[in-house]
């Protein structure tokens, strides 16, 4: 039988299944990024397994692990938005139940139990567990393979080394080459920071090399011999070092923004992807500082990992928040010691000047999450101020809801920081990112979707010209409505007379005014790209007989 320590993360990690799963499939596929995933799953689904391409033009610009998976149910059931990408769901319940287990092993059960569930409750970690994209994918086979690792230099096992390469061949095969640079920095900074680099040479095993090579690099081999030049043109060029190297893969400038907020961008965000807990993070550092002064090999290994997506990721010119996803269960890692501390101190005698002190810093921040929602601070990035305001569309009451609700969070956290009730204080931010994750996420997703989505659209435009009728985009591909055609549309440079014209309204404003004979039938609104948002028209020929 197992034990209270071994059933409490799988405990966490089914309740976090469970709240994965709810509404998964509600909301429709918006946005250029979850949309190439897709389409590649309909391809593989289609028969190309180990070539497929997105709406017959566009090459993966990752490894197809992810894909395989996301295939098989949707062979099974058909596609839907719940079955491609219900591996995401599967590898975060996986990753919170991982977590939970390494930091028993090594930090004790009830500590692993509330690593697991710290883990659980990161929004940041929950919001991408609800796409279809390989990112939580990797975190979960990259954290396995760092435990392995760790593992390997605590206990001198070999098979653990091989182990890890293993996991980290299928890291590889989820996102690239980003995995190992993810891995190497991670334990090479712990060596180091240990004085134990020539343990290095331990690790490698002949087992785990091959593991790696056949796992990951097998598919880029693949890849090459079946694609070529366009493959090293489209993916190695045109994703890697593009991304690292900036304008200077074309002889450009590097970036056209200022040094300062390259070097700065994930050392300020890492505490944002971190919340609710960054507090708790910041206490544990503290504690560590002034007991041990970071003696502990735990906490070295937990920082390095932490830090390894920071270092990783600031040389590229492309910076996106979620790249520090992996650093994540290192986070919920070192924060579990010093929460289990607080969970089990009483209260005190209560301090009116430090719930003072509490209730005005709440204040400040409920203030600030207001101008916020108005759009009155403008450094907010284009995507969080629209999802700002459709999590206001999305409230009761919209901003008078949210103050509302601040405002009773806001006496909560005064309560238990007078009475240092800490475990009220945590319990309380655990059920409310709880209540977030099952009743608020899904209906922050609907609410975007309804804003955003051209599936409907799509349908009708499929509806309307049924194979096998053309249907072109002119200029860019609108990727969801590519997704949701469900079968390749060409992008086109000029309008044919024989098919059916899907256009942004721009460009069909330019069409008109260059005279070709095409009348708009449909018309729709919504997102283009990532984060615009636009008019989109089908366009059809009169003098054609459908």
């Amino acid at each position: 039988m197992r034990s209270g320590a071994e059933r409490g993360p799988l405990l966490v990690a089914a309740l976090y299944l469970a709240a994965a799963l709810h509404g998964l499939g509600a909301a429709d596929i918006v946005g250029d990024d979850e949309a190439r995933e897709a389409g590649i799953v309909q391809d593989v689904v289609a028969g190309h397994w180990l070539w497929p391409e997105f709406n017959a033009e566009l090459l993966p610009d990752k490894p197809l692990l992810y894909h395989w998976a996301a295939a098989i149910p949707c062979a099974a059931a058909g596609f839907s938005e719940t079955a491609v990408r219900l591996p995401s769901a599967l590898a975060g319940a996986a990753l919170v139940a991982w977590t939970g287990w390494f930091g028993g092993a090594l930090l004790g059960g009830r500590a692993g139990v509330v690593a697991a569930a710290l883990l659980a409750t990161m929004p940041a970690l929950f919001d991408h567990a609800r796409v279809a994209r390989p990112d939580v994918l990797l975190v979960l086979l990259l954290s396995i393979a760092l435990g392995f690792a760790f593992r390997w230099w605590h206990e001198r096992r070999r098979r653990d080394a091989t182990l890890a390469l293993v996991f980290l061949g299928l890291g590889t095969l989820a996102k690239g080459p980003v995995a190992v640079a993810l891995f190497a920095f991670t334990v090479g900074a712990f060596l180091a920071w240990q004085a134990d680099l020539g343990r290095l040479r331990g690790f490698v095993t002949a087992p785990g090399i091959v593991a790696f090579v056949v796992l990951g690099l097998g598919w880029y081999v693949v890849a090459l011999a079946g694609w070529g030049e366009r493959f090293v043109h489209e993916h190695l060029l045109g994703r890697y070092v593009r991304n690292l190297a900036g304008g200077l893969a074309t002889g450009g400038p590097y970036s056209r923004k200022p040094l300062l907020y390259h070097l700065t961008f994930y050392p300020l965000h890492l505490p944002a992807v971190a919340l609710p807990w960054t507090p708790l993070v910041a206490l544990a550092l503290w504690h560590a500082w002034r007991r041990r002064g970071f003696a502990d090999p735990r906490l070295r290994f937990f920082l390095c990992w932490a830090l390894a997506p920071v270092a990783v990721f600031t040389p590229a010119e492309w910076k996106l928040r979620y790249y520090l996803l992996p650093a994540l269960p290192a986070l919920a890692l070192l924060a579990a010691p010093v929460t289990v501390e607080l969970l089990a101190a009483r209260p005190g005698v209560p301090h009116l000047r430090r719930a003072a002190v509490a209730a005005l810093a709440a204040l400040v921040v409920v203030a600030g999450v207001i101008v916020l929602v108005h759009g009155r601070w403008r450094p907010m990035s284009a995507s969080d101020r629209r999802t700002t305001m459709a999590l206001v569309a999305a409230v009761p009451g919209g901003v008078e809801g949210l103050a509302v609700a601040a405002g009773g969070a806001l006496g909560v956290v005064a309560i238990a920081v007078a009475w240092r009730a800490w475990a009220l204080l945590v319990g309380f931010t655990a059920v409310a990112v709880g209540a977030w994750m099952v009743l608020g996420a899904p209906a922050l997703e609907r609410a975007v979707s309804r804003r955003d989505s051209l599936k409907t659209f799509a349908g009708a435009v499929a509806a309307r010209h049924p194979p096998p009728d053309r249907i072109v985009f002119y200029g860019e591909t609108i990727r969801p409505i590519a997704v949701y055609l469900g079968r390749p549309a060409p992008p086109v440079d000029a309008v044919p007379a024989d098919a059916a014209v899907i256009a942004t309204g721009d460009a069909a404003f330019r069409l008109a005014r260059a005279g070709t004979p095409a009348l708009p039938v449909l018309v729709a609104e919504g997102r283009i790209g990532n984060l615009s948002r636009g008019t989109v028209v089908l366009l059809e020929n009169p003098a054609v007989e459908r």
